[in-house]
């Protein structure tokens, strides 16, 4: 056996270098028998490895065969934080040791178990073993236990590792535990497990396992100079984020890459290797993927992996790349040790992550951007050089990285909310919390325990005690034994047992398995109008997310019992989720949990109801109007009321319009009417545009109505008010755009002809008009400009004759300008034909175009002169063989000078911002004729737009202009006006704002905690483009949300999964009075009525002080409320406690037939009482009484 290591020795690995055991993990049977004996004769040991040094696949195996050797029973588990984790390593060993997945070697992770009474060794998530371990309160189910990636620190890791340590020193004290991970402190892990001797601590044997598949080369940002943009500025801002100079370094370096590549592999093909690049989080991911799009030669395949993508998505992240492409994926911290992509050889690391905490004065969490640490990059650089060398860049100075860089992440259970956490802890009865947590690895801040003690209390997990003493404890109740057996957030839980007392259970367990896991519901970055709008049509009119997922969830259902059925014959259940925006993988994830909560509940004695799937109208609907009152219950106090609409001002700014059909777009030029084939086309996505009214600089778009019955606001307009979230500066072009087929002349100079309908057309016909004539040879000698018809072949087609004029006479040849294409080519002199009289009248349709306020970098001015040789070969390739759009800008010397646009994958792109990001081009201003040209322009598109426009007006506003120029303006303008549309395709070069709606809904907080902050709903949400339909009905209404977080900044409140209540005067009250824990009232000066209450915790008896102020709710009635009233709430409050309390009268100990009857008196009540709550009185008084009601 080794010698013990004291403290000391640790401390001084830190400083001189690692001193201890270096073990390689081998098949040597000496070094495996040295490894095994290291965990036999050690309680805990602590094993540091490089990753891929097979410390978590080769270590349980050799104590697997150490057992096996000495016929002695063993049991062994494994813990890995994420679950492709614990089962892609499950299947690997037992690959490896030849055996059926689920015999000798198994996983289990949350539903999923693949393991037998046989299994000897079983992986499993850390949240598995974490509730085996509160049940059982032993260790002695295993006989080793293996806890992987410590480092990361999560709560539930370092409560198992608490739970561990308290079990290990009392009824387990034979139990082997190893902790494992590749970047870990030792020190701290080793002290913590330490054993007392001799009345000090001997800290746990640490020794570390060598091997790594490949190198890998670490490069920071100051060792990149070769390749750095000029001006990158290696100082870095106090708030961390990623500047624009960053996102071009890291294209830089991925650009950079093939020519590595290309030196090291000179001899043969180099295969372009996958990059990794670690990203803070989504909306850095979509810049980043847009920025690389633009790298139209580059072959690059873009990958996005973050939490919210499609599973189809994702499965693009292990695909191989097209030969001859290059991979990248970009990812958040996801990447760090959930996924491996085996191909990766590069990965860049903006050493950020977007890490979730929580707000201390709201309790609230939120996402904000910090420096991730050095283990998690380290753990990232370890992504590489799985099958080849690896490259790790980091884009912070190396100066930076080791001054400023954490060491290590700030551990989890002091950054986030504690309940479940507390929970288990009472559960376990271990004590007080406070000193049970106080044994924590980092101990929490004892002002953050007391806090979640109280929240159980609003929760009614413990038993709510007005005496001081235990202010901060409390007895687990039969509710806080419910939710601590269920594996879902506390609050789903309580909709949970809610579902129960209301008879909506079936429903409240769809809810809470949705809820649960990551969202079915599909939103592609592509297609989220698509996905917004499955979403609503489930939701059934009723703007609830809850009701969606119910609704989806049962269709999804019945549509695999119909594939069933059919044997998919005539149906396809994974067509009918693309069909209707719904991932089918997921969705069954959820039946799996669904099924698996019904079991947990079933041991309660709650059950599924067989009478709780109404089918007439009214009970359907009357089962709709529970379960949002069961939902309200789980989720008190995340109330919020909607704001309140000026009626008066609403209608004046909406013209009149129905609001429920109706959006505005505002700040549109005079001219806009011109734009309305275009605006119609922005919003065919949403619906069908029945019409679109111009109002001065702004425009009233209404949708056609696609159901005769439909009453409410149209999902049409909720779909384009979502466009607006999506696209927040729709853009106009104040130019007439057309869409051109371009021949190059020079960078920024080319011919080209209109490609639109009547151009072609016009073509089409000239072309037949010259090739059924008997044309003659030209009769005079050639010169230059002479006028002609001259034939070209295109591709295997048969030569036709078009208009041309001669450039050059080149000997026997001659080269030709074709004047209807702007293309030129080199034909016999003998093949030339005189042009027909008749045919010379026609105007000319290809024209001269130049890219305005463009002109040659520095770079093309030095490498060419005036364009450089790449200058001219991106443009052609950028504008070869397509259409592009063109919007004129001005018109100068009969040369056309215009914003070029083509279409790549990113959509709409500029030429001329895409050549000046390469390097070749620099934007300048435009010559003074040129912005002359502009501005009479502009004034001729307002006379058109205003109805003065006569195309021979045109003269007197143009005398000092060139003929020619007088001549191609007056032909464009009478091109619009012959235009087939009432509106030709325009577009405006002005920010345009909208769509909006002056009857769009804002909400704000009921309860004190973020009473002054602005209320945002996520951009999925049903509810986060309401359209208030009746603000004429000035009663409150309320919103209730599922999660509640808080934005980076801290100064917005966002809402996820919402459900707005049915409007009904006076429900906001009875269902806030109904579900808190304690309320007091106030009356009016005769106390003959109640003018409001509030609701909260209450207040300690002793201190006199609110014991949980900020979650309190201030309530001002606004329909009448007596003491009958408050009766009547009391009943329905204590027929809830009949289904929800313990003892011998208690839920497990009642038949189905009192249970049943509780459910309907509960059910009954509520919906009567709702029905029959009094007429709002004229006035209310001021406060004058309080009592309180428990």
């Amino acid at each position: 056996m080794h010698q013990a290591i004291t403290s000391a020795q640790i401390a001084h690995w830190f400083t001189v270098g690692v001193q201890f055991a270096n073990i390689t993990i081998t098949d040597e049977v000496k070094k495996q028998a040295e490894l095994v004996s290291l965990i036999e004769n050690n309680s805990v040991i602590i094993i540091r490895g490089a990753t891929g040094s097979g410390k978590t696949t080769q270590l349980p195996q050799f104590i697997l065969d150490h057992y096996a050797e000495k016929k002695t029973p063993c049991n062994l588990v494994v813990t890995q934080p994420r679950k492709i984790g614990a089962t892609s390593i499950a299947r690997w060993v037992a690959r490896e040791r030849k055996c059926t997945l689920g015999s000798l070697v198994g996983y289990q992770v949350g539903l999923e178990k693949m393991a037998t009474e046989h299994t000897k060794l079983i992986y499993v998530t850390t949240g598995v073993l974490l509730q085996k371990l509160v049940s059982a309160k032993t260790l002695t189910e295993y006989s080793h236990i293996f806890i992987d990636e410590v480092h990361e620190r999560t709560e539930e890791l370092d409560f198992l590792l608490l739970v561990v340590r308290k079990l290990l020193r009392t009824n387990s004290r034979y139990v082997k535990v190893i902790l494992m991970s590749a970047t870990i402190n030792c020190a701290e892990f080793a002290e913590y497990f330490g054993t007392p001797i001799r009345n000090q601590m001997n800290p746990a044997y640490v020794f570390e396992v060598e091997g790594a598949p490949y190198a890998i080369e670490e490069f920071y940002l100051d060792e990149l100079k070769t390749i750095l943009p000029l001006g990158v500025d290696l100082t870095f801002p106090v708030d961390p984020c990623i500047t624009e100079e960053m996102y071009n370094v890291a294209i830089s370096l991925i650009q950079s890459f093939d020519e590595m590549e290309a030196k090291d592999q000179s001899a043969t093909h180099p295969e372009r290797g996958s990059v990794l690049v670690f990203l803070p989080g989504l909306a850095e991911i979509q810049y980043m993927k847009e920025a690389l799009a633009k790298l139209v030669r580059k072959r690059l395949q873009v990958y996005p992996l973050h939490s919210t993508v499609t599973l189809e998505e994702q499965n693009g992240v292990f695909l191989v790349p097209i030969p001859g492409y290059r991979k990248i994926i970009l990812s958040t911290n996801i990447a760090e040790s959930s996924v491996t992509v085996p191909d990766v050889k590069y990965v860049i690391d903006f050493c950020l992550v977007r890490q979730l905490v929580c707000d201390k004065e709201t309790n609230y969490r939120c996402l904000r951007i910090t420096w991730a640490s050095k283990t998690s990059c380290n753990q990232r650089r370890g992504r590489a050089g799985r099958v080849s060398k690896g490259f790790c860049y980091r884009l912070v100075s190396r100066h930076f990285w080791e001054h400023e860089i954490p060491d290590f992440t700030i551990p989890e259970m002091l950054r986030s909310p504690l309940a479940s956490t507390l929970l288990k802890v009472k559960l376990l009865d271990m004590g007080d919390p406070r000193s049970v947590l106080s044994t924590a690895l980092t101990p929490p801040n004892l002002n953050d325990i007391e806090r979640t003690v109280l929240q159980l209390k609003q929760i009614g997990a413990l038993s709510v005690q007005s005496n001081s003493q235990r202010q901060f404890d409390g007895e687990l109740t039969f509710l806080g034994r419910v939710l601590a057996h269920l594996p879902v957030d506390l609050q789903l839980g309580k909709l949970i047992v809610f579902g129960h007392v209301f008879g909506c259970l079936e429903e409240c367990l769809i809810i809470a398995a949705s809820l649960s896991l990551k969202s079915f519901f599909a939103m592609p970055s592509l297609q989220q109008l698509a996905g917004y709008r499955s979403k609503l049509s489930f939701a059934q009119n009723i703007p609830s997310d809850f009701i969606a997922f119910v609704n989806a969830f049962k269709a999804a259902e019945r549509a695999r019992r119909t594939a069933r059925k059919q044997r998919s014959f005539y149906y396809d259940e994974l067509e009918w989720g693309k069909e209707n925006c719904i991932q089918i993988k997921r969705i069954r994830e959820v039946a799996e949990l669904f099924e698996d909560l019904k079991k947990r509940v079933s041991r309660f004695n709650m059950h599924i109801s067989s009478s709780s799937n109404p089918t007439d109208y009214t009970s359907l609907h009357k089962q709709r109007f529970i379960l949002q009152v069961a939902i309200a219950g789980a989720f008190f106090p995340n109330y919020f009321s909607q704001g309140e609409i000026d009626e008066q001002l609403a209608s004046k700014e909406l013209s009149g319009n129905d609001p429920k059909t109706t959006i505005m777009i505002r700040n549109l030029p005079p001219f806009a009417f011109l734009c309305y084939k275009q605006l119609q086309s922005l919003f065919r996505q949403c619906g069908q545009v029945k019409s679109i009214c111009f109002d001065g600089s702004r425009a009233y778009v209404e949708f056609y109505r696609s159901c005769v019955r439909e009453t409410g606001v149209l999902p049409e307009v909720l779909l384009a008010l979502l466009r607006a979230r999506q696209t927040p500066a729709l853009q106009l072009q104040v130019h007439h755009a057309d869409e051109v087929e371009a021949h190059v002349i020079d960078v920024g100079h080319f011919w080209g002809f209109r490609t639109d309908e009547s151009s072609v057309e016009k073509q089409c016909q000239l072309t037949a008009a010259l090739n059924i004539r008997d044309l003659r040879p030209v009769s005079v000698s050639l010169y230059p400009n002479l006028l002609c018809v001259a034939p070209f072949k295109d591709g295997q087609q048969m030569a036709k004759y078009y208009r041309a004029k001669v450039l050059h006479i080149l000997g026997s040849n001659v080269e030709v300008f074709f004047v209807d294409f702007g293309n030129t080519s080199v034909v016999p002199c003998s093949s030339l034909r005189e042009l027909p009289s008749d045919l010379m009248t026609p105007p000319f349709q290809a024209q001269e175009f130049c890219i305005a306020g463009m002109g040659p970098s520095a770079h093309s001015l030095i490498l060419g002169g005036r364009w450089s040789s790449r200058a001219r070969n991106r443009f052609k390739t950028l504008t070869s063989s397509r259409s592009a759009i063109v919007s004129l800008y001005s018109i100068l010397h009969g040369v056309m000078r215009v914003d070029l646009h083509i279409s790549t994958e990113a959509g709409d792109v500029s030429v001329a911002d895409l050549l000046v990001q390469e390097g070749y081009a620099r934007h300048v201003p435009e010559s003074f004729e040129s912005q002359q040209s502009h501005e009479v322009l502009i004034s001729l598109y307002e006379d058109m737009a205003s109805g003065r426009f006569t195309p021979s007006s045109t003269s007197g506003s143009l005398n000092s202009r060139m003929e020619e120029d007088k001549l191609l303006i007056n032909e464009l303008l009478q091109h619009f006006c012959a235009s087939s549309s009432s509106a030709p395709k325009c577009k405006v070069l002005a920010l345009v704002y909208g769509p909006s709606s002056p009857h769009k809904v804002s909400f704000h907080s009921m309860s004190r905690i973020s009473n002054f902050r602005a209320v945002g709903i996520e951009r999925d949400g049903i509810n986060s483009v309401m359209v208030n339909e009746s603000p004429q009905n000035w009663h409150e209404r309320m919103l209730v949300a599922a999660t509640v977080s808080l934005s980076a900044s801290g100064s917005r409140v966002l809402l996820k999964e919402t459900s707005l209540m049915p409007h009904i005067p006076g429900l906001p009250s009875i269902v806030t009075m109904l579900f808190t824990p304690v309320m007091e009232l106030r009356t009016n000066e005769d106390r003959t009525g109640f003018t409001g209450a509030l609701c909260g915790l209450g207040w300690n008896s002793v201190s006199q002080n609110a014991m949980l102020p900020e979650h309190d709710i201030e309530l001002a009635f606004d329909v009448k409320f007596d003491f009958e009233d408050i009766t009547e709430i009391n009943a329905l409050r204590g027929t809830v406690n009949k289904l929800v309390c313990d003892g011998p009268n208690g839920l497990t100990n009642l038949s189905p037939d009192k249970i049943s009857s509780l459910q309907e008196e509960a059910r009954e009540r509520l919906v009567g009482y709702s029905i029959t709550i009094h007429p709002p009185p004229e006035t209310f008084e001021s406060l004058h009484y309080m009592g309180i009601l428990t």
